[in-house]
């Protein structure tokens, strides 16, 4: 029997990477591409992201050992983000942090789940919990970035190009074929609910542009309801104008619903509250001369 998802694998994506991160005599991992080969002008760096191939262990529960962070940075060299934000760096100045750790803790923080550097950059200084992400993005102890090193490294680089290298990062994972571009599917789970869906799953051409008929004749008749059922209805209550739907793709068991056109309430003829009998009796002349209006 074929596994089609054998392809998938940690070690068929580890070689399938190995074309992509071509290593070279000396061991050291190359750029992942030749297009990203500019050099980065700062050679004194407060941080050092170096690529390094470690063992990846996946428990029979799915999780990873050294978490996600481990099996990301063991598989793919980043260090062509270098590259792509080489120019905005100058060759003068003060020593600056390895973008590439800037980048790699930041996708570290997105991955594991926390909502902001304040709360993410403790945990990296803490000794314990800390040593996988200072390991995987280059940083040490003694060169934790604060909160505002991340601010100007997004504002160094601008939008465009944080996004620029995610698109890097969507072209390797079409290369190892786990994005092709044909479908977009999701995963999801429903719930059941008191809701009612108030939609059409039987949306075509027709539905764009529907043509109401005789308009005029259906508020009359709501209208003629409302006033031959008073004893029945509140005339202040909301009454609703419907049409039929156009659409031809219903299949013949499934009934087609109605259109809302407009909603219209009724208002008395007098802006106080009837009081005594007299001013009833006003009111009930004056809705069976509508009443006689709409009849005519």
């Amino acid at each position: 029997m074929v596994n089609h998802f054998e392809k998938f694998t940690v070690n068929n994506i580890s070689k399938r990477l190995n074309k992509i991160n071509p290593e070279s005599s000396s061991g050291q991992a190359l750029k992942i591409s030749l297009s990203h080969q500019r050099p980065f002008p700062k050679l004194h760096l407060l941080s050092k992201y170096q690529f390094k191939k470690r063992f990846i262990k996946v428990f029979p529960d799915g999780n990873v050992q050294g978490g996600y962070p481990r099996m990301i940075t063991s598989l793919i060299d980043f260090s062509f983000i270098r590259s792509l934000v080489a120019h905005c760096y100058a060759v003068f100045g003060p020593p600056c942090y390895d973008p590439v750790s800037l980048f790699l803790l930041d996708l570290f923080r997105y991955i594991d789940g926390y909502q902001d550097m304040s709360r993410f950059l403790p945990v990296v200084l803490d000794q314990d919990q800390g040593r996988g992400y200072r390991t995987y993005a280059g940083i040490s102890t003694d060169n934790i970035p604060c909160e505002a090193t991340f601010s100007n490294f997004r504002s160094r680089i601008g939008e465009n190009l944080y996004n620029e290298i995610f698109h890097v990062l969507v072209d390797i994972f079409h290369q190892l074929e786990m994005i092709t571009f044909k479908i977009l599917t999701h995963d999801g789970t429903l719930y059941p609910t008191l809701a009612r869906y108030k939609g059409c799953t039987y949306f075509c051409q027709e539905c764009q542009s529907i043509t109401v008929n005789d308009v005029t004749r259906k508020v009359r008749n709501r209208i003629l309801y409302r006033l031959n059922n008073l004893s029945k209805n509140n005339l202040g209550s909301e009454c609703r104008v419907y049409t039929d739907c156009p659409s031809n793709r219903f299949p013949e068991d499934v009934k087609k619903p109605k259109i809302e056109l407009f909603a219209l309430r009724g208002v008395g003829s007098t802006s106080q509250r009837p009081s005594n009998s007299l001013s009833m009796m006003e009111n009930q002349r004056k809705n069976k001369k509508i009443l006689q209006y709409y009849s005519e």
